[in-house]
């Protein structure tokens, strides 16, 4: 007996989700699928391209061509190039807005992002439940995910975290990466994230926002560990 469980986790920017859902699916032998990076790889294609950010029909152009792949656990592929640091930069998170709330963009990578949850890789070998049913499936996260990607997912979770804890995650990350900018401080990164937070609750279509059904878990004070063993659990109560 088999059975396929689809694992939606949305949550604003550095509240630690995507790190979350990584170590998740790599736990539960699931499939990732980070649809924030999708949305990056497109940024990043229209900076190296010199298309402006604002200009919604090139935008949407260069989405429709940007070839993303994640080929293995964590790894992004944009256009047959590993870009998994690349669209991790500071300049990446100014100019992503306008991209995040293209609806042609939205559009586009939305149905890649279901296709990708209906591939059911055999790479994602998945668990045996109680003995008898093999659980395979897949983890993405993002904004909507819960709400517009994968509406009908088996679980929802909404990760909030407070701001000034988020700002130091992005901080440390960009360091550990050596891909801070000069002069940059978790002040700075701060204020970023808060206008990105404000462009996507606030923006016309796929608005961030809690499914009515997400489970909200606030990981301020829980260690990335501690996030996924309170995912897993749910996953196995949902069983």
């Amino acid at each position: 007996m088999s059975r396929l469980f689809r694992i939606a986790i949305d949550g604003p920017a550095a509240s630690g989700k995507s790190t979350t859902a990584k170590l998740l699916a790599k736990k539960l032998g699931f499939g990732y699928i980070d649809s924030g990076a999708m949305y990056r790889a497109v940024t990043l294609k229209c900076l190296e391209q010199g298309v402006q950010v604002t200009n919604d029909a090139k935008v949407k152009q260069t989405a429709n061509s940007a070839q993303i792949r994640f080929p293995s656990l964590g790894k992004v592929e944009l256009d047959g190039q590993d870009v998994s640091d690349a669209i991790r930069t500071s300049r990446i998170v100014q100019n992503i807005s306008p991209i995040a709330s293209n609806p042609g963009v939205r559009a586009t990578l939305a149905n890649q992002q279901r296709a990708l949850a209906r591939a059911n890789d055999p790479a994602w070998r998945g668990f045996l439940f109680k003995q008898s049913t093999q659980v395979r499936g897949v983890v993405m996260d993002g904004r909507d995910i819960g709400t517009v990607i994968l509406p009908d997912a088996e679980l929802k979770v909404f990760i909030v975290a407070d701001a000034r804890v988020r700002a130091q995650r992005r901080f440390d990350e960009l360091a550990s990466k050596n891909a801070l900018g000069e002069g940059e401080t978790v002040d700075a990164i701060a204020k970023d994230l808060a206008a990105r937070d404000e462009a996507d609750r606030t923006r016309a279509v796929s608005p961030l926002k809690k499914a009515e059904d997400a489970v909200e878990l606030d990981t301020s004070d829980k260690t990335i560990d501690e996030q996924v063993a309170a995912i897993e659990q749910m996953v196995y109560d949902r069983l």
